[in-house]
């Protein structure tokens, strides 16, 4: 039977309540980033930073911090391609950590929704199986989206003089008015591919097939299941608008602006992101035509 939204949201969040573990994936993908962050920041100290403090036979410490920011600005302008190469390397990298937490996480939603009950063993066996595939997966989307780079064509092609534009931009209004449109369209475009694409991931985890096949499937089953999935989208974008909305009313209360952004990224962190995974893996195990677990009818049963 076709579960309703509404029901979909109240078991899904039945489910969450009886498998708070749900929340392990995106804790440790949390600290993990911080990690990888941490490493990006000492490579390039330690690549171009102290280079061109060796070159310039220059004590750090006796150095003041603007003149060390404009040192590791002249390091990164002097070495751009490389810095480019350092950042494709540690965002590739967090591609592949934060695939395997995400196919993870979708495992334990999965197993939680069947069987109503998973473990943190669940995160390791899917995140293993799957993270490759989803990082190719997640790479082939990046690329259909940054295809998107051709809507500024038409406005980079109308400025007559580089420099003229970039230090004088608003007298330039036909190029910055065709740029602007085209960031529009862009933006658009990436909408138009995160929505189309929102069960891609769960079907290469559920299904456990390949990039090209979980596109497919994914494609496929959002085009048969548009208003529901389309509806489930919008409560979701609303709460975290929600959200967004009282995080700006506390910005100007001082201390309480602090209090809540750490309590909004805990939460977002241990509750929400675990909920919606939960939320979208019912709604498509549901609509294959899986059979999910019931807490009522176990109650009922016992």
């Amino acid at each position: 039977m076709k579960e309703s939204i509404g029901m979909v949201i109240e078991k899904g969040f039945s489910t969450w309540k009886r498998n708070l573990s749900i929340a392990f994936p995106f804790v440790l993908e949390f600290f993990m980033a911080m990690v990888i962050f941490g490493l990006a920041i000492f490579a390039f100290v330690l690549f171009f930073v102290v280079p061109a403090l060796d070159k310039n036979n220059i004590d750090p410490e006796q150095m003041d911090p603007e003149s060390l920011l404009l040192l590791i600005g002249f390091a990164f302008s002097d070495h751009i391609i490389g810095v480019f190469l350092l950042v494709l390397v540690f965002l590739l990298l967090y591609m592949f950590m934060s695939s395997f937490f995400m196919a993870g996480a979708i495992g334990m939603s999965k197993n939680a929704s069947e069987k109503g009950d998973t473990r943190i063993s669940d995160m390791f066996s899917y995140g293993a199986k799957n993270a490759r595939n989803m990082f190719f997966t997640r790479i082939m989307i990046s690329l259909l989206a940054l295809a998107g780079v051709i809507f500024l064509v038409p406005g980079i092609l109308s400025i007559d003089n580089i420099d003229t534009f970039l230090n004088d931009p608003v007298n330039s209004m036909a190029s910055m008015s065709v740029i602007t449109f085209g960031l529009l369209l862009w933006s658009l475009y990436i909408l138009m591919i995160s929505v189309l694409f929102l069960f891609v991931e769960h079907a290469l985890v559920i299904e456990e097939t390949d990039p090209i096949t979980a596109i497919e499937t994914g494609i496929r089953f959002f085009l048969s299941n548009k208003a529901q999935s389309l509806t489930l989208w919008f409560i979701l974008i609303t709460i975290s608008f929600i959200l967004s909305i009282i995080g700006n009313a506390l910005n100007s209360v001082g201390i309480l602006a602090e209090l809540w952004n750490i309590f909004n990224y805990a939460i977002s962190i241990a509750v929400i992101q675990p909920l919606v995974t939960i939320w979208w893996t019912r709604f498509y195990l549901n609509r294959t035509g899986r059979k999910l677990y019931s807490f009522e009818e176990y109650v009922l049963s016992h």
